[in-house]
């Protein structure tokens, strides 16, 4: 009776697992584009784009799919998806853990505190691409438990290469499970390498969708990865190794100090050393899959900490679920010993969930939403604008080519100018724009060319080149209108490019013209939702800047005579940001 009552749990204990994850994740998900990635990502995906490095065709494919689904707007079809595949992922983490003889208590236990991890749950609420890489992490972990078998070996294969067409952060998963394969296979290993590189290859092959897409002419393609050199550098992410692997010492352990609390955390604290006797339990009877784990989980908080970008706990979910598998090994130990309190081993994921809904939840998100409609609607018809702010960008992006908002503004992101890729995307898109630039775009292009091919002599000549192109986008003889979203002393970029040009703040947006006119904005007219929760140090910046334009605008106004819509405009944004007042 007992064994049968195990092959019933082994079925409905990871389903269980995916129903509980996807009801929280689906009650905290973004109601609408967010920020970072999500714009470019749900733009990219239902339009089949290429996206930024290292391309993510495996994604982009599935995105697409799912992005065809008559439910809600596209953006939340895409963040639907991340739930999903996030709940999948952790259905299939219960299911590893019974393969790995744990108890349906151990494996509920820790596969809940796996869902509620910070690395898991923040990309499961909003369009992202490491919820694949969970599902993809756990099925090759999955395989290596039947690397001793000919055909486990070649799932093993398949599924590796399959798993590094979605993030580079897997590759720590992939080179964890080739040590656990080598020690379970020995010296049967090379007579079988033939075949083994032949599947790895077969699973990379979703790579072939980047050039033969990008030579389709999609709305973007970046990196234009149309012939061998630029698709390697794009598989390859060559435009962000400039971030990896050069921080300073103090940086790293900063950034090591962050990850070790954030994992702390992740594993409700009271799991560290659960994870820790774990470890040395299993490493009896799994010594080949302890090393493997071991080796990944490592080698992905290594890369994690060498690498600062805001949205770097994504980059730690390998090592996350190395140190799940070790905490289902100690709750194992702990429901063996006090078989009359099991339950408690789920106490863990409950603390977990409470804290999660307080700071994890993407409800009531509108943030990027309305910062791009707003700034939207602070320009008038026709208008050219030029961002530095990818948070603006990829959210504004999304609305324009997706949901047709306001396809009459050209917005310039300054940054992508640096890149050849995205000068062609402006002459696909805005012809007009381009068209009476030919001389400015080649001589930067010659350059620029140098510098991607790091043959670059006089940096200051292309900087040169590169301002004489941006005010060509602003000082127009075309009567359109044209605005940035920075002053005009916001870095060495900014002052040489509105050198001797007036710029007026107007909305959230300045406007740059040749006369110092202040005309009237009605700033009643602009939706700002606060959320009441998930408020991180991102999503306060991005709400801040309604504050800094308001600031400005009051500056303007008062040098203008015009106090009382000063007074006026103060007293609008500190109503509309007070939830936020005060916060640390």
């Amino acid at each position: 009776m007992s064994s049968q009552l195990r092959q019933l749990s082994d079925w409905w204990l990871p389903f269980a697992a995916v129903g509980v994850s996807l009801v929280v994740y689906a009650s905290t998900a973004a109601p609408a584009v967010g920020l970072i990635d999500s714009g470019e990502l749900s733009a990219g995906c239902y339009l089949l784009n290429v996206l930024h490095p290292t391309g993510y065709p495996l994604y982009t494919l599935l995105g697409r799919l799912a992005s065809m689904i008559p439910l809600g707007s596209v953006a939340n079809r895409l963040t639907g998806l991340s739930a999903v595949l996030s709940a999948s992922g952790v259905g299939l983490f219960v299911w590893l853990c019974r393969r790995l003889g744990f108890s349906a208590w151990a494996a509920a236990g820790a596969g809940l505190v796996l869902a509620f991890s910070v690395p898991v749950w923040s990309v499961s609420t909003d369009a992202e691409v490491h919820a694949l890489t969970l599902v993809l992490s756990v099925l090759v972990w999955l395989g290596v438990l039947e690397a001793g078998q000919r055909r486990g070996l070649l799932l093993v294969a398949y599924l590796a290469g399959l798993a590094l067409t979605n993030h580079m952060s897997v590759v720590s998963v992939v080179v964890g499970a080739g040590l656990a394969v080598s020690l379970v296979m020995g010296r049967e290993l090379p007579r079988r390498l033939p075949v083994v590189v032949l599947l790895i290859l077969l699973g990379l092959s979703p790579y072939l969708f980047l050039p033969l897409r990008a030579r389709a002419g999609p709305v973007m393609a970046w990196g234009n990865p149309v012939n061998l050199e630029r698709f390697w550098w794009h598989v390859t992410g060559r435009q962000y190794q400039v971030w990896m692997f050069s921080l300073p010492a103090s940086q790293v352990l900063a950034n090591a100090g962050r990850g070790v609390v954030m994992l702390g955390r992740s594993l409700a604290w009271v799991l560290i050393p659960a994870a820790a006797a774990g470890a040395f339990a299993m490493f009896r009877a799994r010594r080949a899959l302890v090393l493997g784990l071991t080796a990944a989980g490592t080698l992905s908080f290594l890369y994690a900490v060498n690498y600062s970008i805001p949205d770097i706990e994504a980059y730690f979910l390998p090592a996350m679920l190395t140190l799940a598998v070790f905490a289902a090994a100690g709750l194992e130990l702990a429901v063996r010993r006090w078989r009359t309190v099991r339950f408690a081993v789920l106490l863990p994921a409950v603390v977990l969930l409470a804290a999660g809904f307080s700071d994890l939840s993407r409800r009531g998100h509108y943030v990027a939403y309305d910062a791009a409609v707003n700034t939207l609607a602070s320009a008038d018809s026709g208008a050219v604008i030029m961002t530095d702010w990818w948070d603006l960008y990829a959210p504004i992006f999304y609305l324009q080519h997706v949901e047709g908002l306001r396809p009459d503004v050209c917005v310039v992101d300054r940054e992508l100018v640096r890149r050849s890729w995205y000068l062609g995307y402006l002459d696909r898109n805005y012809p007009w724009l381009m068209e009476r630039l030919q001389q400015e775009k080649a001589d930067y292009v010659f350059y620029l060319d140098q510098f991607e091919h790091g043959r670059l002599r006089d940096p200051a000549a292309i900087q040169r080149c590169f301002i004489s192109l941006l005010r060509g986008f602003l000082v127009r003889d075309d009567m359109r209108p044209t605005y940035v979203t920075f002053a005009a002393d916001a870095g060495p970029d900014a002052r040489q490019l509105l050198s001797g040009l007036a710029v007026v703040p107007v909305g959230l947006l300045f406007r740059v013209g040749d006369d110092s006119g202040l005309p009237a904005f009605d700033y009643t007219q602009l939706e700002v939702r606060v959320p009441g929760s998930g408020l991180d140090q991102r999503t306060r910046v991005n709400l801040e800047r309604y504050r800094y334009f308001a600031r400005e605008r009051a500056r303007a106004l008062l040098n203008a005579g015009r106090p009382e819509e000063a007074r006026s405009l103060a007293a609008w944004v500190d109503m509309k940001l007070r939830p936020v007042a005060g916060q640390r």
